[in-house]
């Protein structure tokens, strides 16, 4: 149904890292810095999926990526809200976990359309040249 158990991340960790931050007291602005970086780095490599994912999710669920994939967005942009760096560190830990679940569990996806690229047997074969 959603990302395969060889998914190109382990779901297992960010997740993990995701409950310390969303559960954790903060703690010293070094240390929320770094995690800030983290959490931005997991919302920068899952978004980009789940974006690709979108196309193929049902409308429902479409409308719910779309507004987590606009709050990454605005999470990773330049011009960031001057917030208290807890506040920013919390949005990324719930941005990030949003966009893992929504990842595992997308709802029903249509198929991925056939292309000249796939084979009738669904397997990936080169393209020829002419």
């Amino acid at each position: 149904m959603g990302v395969s158990q060889s998914a190109p991340y382990n779901a297992d960790e960010i997740r993990r890292r995701c409950e310390e931050v969303l559960w954790s007291s903060g703690g010293q602005p070094d240390e929320q810095q770094a995690r800030l970086l983290e959490m931005e780095g997991y919302v920068r490599r899952l978004a980009p999926m789940l974006a690709r994912l979108v196309p193929r999710m049902q409308e429902g669920m479409q409308g719910t990526a779309r507004t987590v994939l606009r709050h990454s967005g605005e999470l990773l942009e330049e011009k960031v809200p001057s917030a208290d760096p807890a506040t920013r560190l919390h949005d990324a830990g719930v941005n990030a976990r949003a966009l893992l679940g929504l990842l595992e569990r997308p709802g029903e996806l249509t198929p991925v359309p056939d292309t000249p690229a796939r084979a009738s047997n669904g397997r990936r074969v080169a393209a020829r040249p002419h």
